[in-house]
């Protein structure tokens, strides 16, 4: 089997964790992140691990005569509006959250006394800046924001993102869903006979940050994995009914799903952004598993997980870093996708959470079995890192 991988450099935690699992099947894997055009082939299969390369994909399909994916699906799959207008047609309108792409101020009427968020339709939510991901209480306070000024304008033509393979991007506004609750959400694996399977299951918490008077924002900062019989029953049953429905309505082969996350609250049910790709929950899962994990579910083997994992920002205490000890002692809870800002001169912002990117942050992957003594581990593991910064 000949493997084609897709993705971007700075997706290096995604496309390296395909690779190696498809390597140790005995399977052959070129990965391109960059420089598409060189692409050769034939090849027998592609994983794609960015919504914005799906068009790609399709092209490449048609080319080598695979059939994995169609032109219609990879339209839908990486356009967040397309696809949840393709939820409620299959019958899941209960559960799909309000939205618009807004063009003129009255576009946003639905919203005008309730909080929305303003995303792209393409992307993900590890690229925050100036209104992306950025939650406004209601209509009235989001038109007194500087931002509000060429909004409109801009949404009305919509602009190439170079961030995301140059595709045309807007901005849809949507309905924001409560921040002091529990997510749930589910890791899926389609296999080469459109039969679907969770693999995983995790929850998970955000945290509420404002930022100014007109704006706020709501992020993870922390996942944990769960075993089925923690999920509500509820979720679970949804969630059946709507991977059976969406891998049958965009005949879908080998194909991973991160999400969507299930919001429980009130007698509501509600999801927000299913990734159609590879998630970082499962390649720490199968990190922790000695990478055991992915290869058995590429080759349809049986497979269990005798630990669990706490994916947490750390919290520390703001403000600028004047020098930091030896951490070598803390960095097997180091998560992979660390960046390197906890250095002297950064600073460290009041609030940060499990994706930010221009300022100090650390993640600990803490793994056991019982969710009370993880989070006592990352107490622990949090307050010794904490010992190794002065600050000015």
């Amino acid at each position: 089997m000949r493997n084609l991988v897709l993705g971007f450099k700075r997706g290096s935690n995604k496309w390296s964790r395909i690779q190696w699992a498809l390597e140790s099947l005995g399977q052959s894997v070129d990965v391109f992140v960059g420089h598409y055009d060189e692409i050769e082939g034939p090849y027998d299969r592609i994983w794609t691990m960015a919504e914005s390369l799906l068009p790609l994909q399709v092209e490449l399909e048609k080319k080598w005569g695979l059939n994995n994916l169609s032109k219609r699906s990879a339209d839908i799959l990486s356009d967040k509006k397309k696809f949840d207008d393709m939820c409620t047609r299959l019958g899941f309108g209960d559960i799909v959250p309000d939205s618009v792409i807004p063009k003129t101020e009255s576009d946003l009427n639905i919203f005008e006394d309730r909080p929305f968020i303003i995303k792209p339709i393409i992307g993900s939510g590890s690229k925050p800046g100036n209104l992306n991901y950025m939650s406004f209480k209601n209509k009235k306070d989001f038109l007194q924001s500087k931002y509000s000024k060429d909004f409109f304008i801009t949404n009305n033509t919509g602009w190439k993102d170079t961030q995301f393979n140059n595709r045309r991007n807007y901005y849809m506004a949507q309905e924001q869903l409560p921040h002091d609750i529990t997510m749930w959400a589910p890791y899926v694996y389609v296999n080469e006979k459109s039969k679907w399977k969770d693999i995983l299951w995790v929850k998970g918490k955000v945290t509420y940050h404002k930022i100014d008077e007109h704006r706020y924002e709501t992020k993870p900062t922390e996942w944990m994995s769960v075993d089925v019989k923690e999920v509500p029953k509820d979720v679970v049953k949804m969630v059946d009914k709507y991977f059976t429905a969406i891998v049958k309505e965009l005949n879908l082969k080998n194909w991973f799903f991160s999400g969507p996350d299930f919001y429980k609250y009130d007698d509501k049910l509600k999801y927000i952004d299913c990734n159609p790709r590879l998630g970082q929950g499962l390649q720490q899962m199968d990190d922790v598993h000695d990478s055991r994990i992915l290869p058995k579910i590429l080759k349809g083997k049986p497979f269990s997980y005798d630990k669990q994992f706490l994916w947490k920002v750390s919290k520390l205490k703001p403000g600028k870093i004047k020098s930091v000890k030896d951490l070598s002692h803390l960095k097997k809870y180091w998560c992979f996708t660390n960046n390197d800002r906890l250095r002297p001169g950064e600073t460290i912002p009041e609030y940060v959470h499990i994706v930010s990117e221009k300022c100090p942050r650390v993640s600990f992957l803490i793994t056991g079995v019982n969710e009370s003594d993880m989070q006592k581990t990352y107490q622990t593991v949090n307050n010794q890192l904490q010992e190794c910064i002065e600050y000015f």
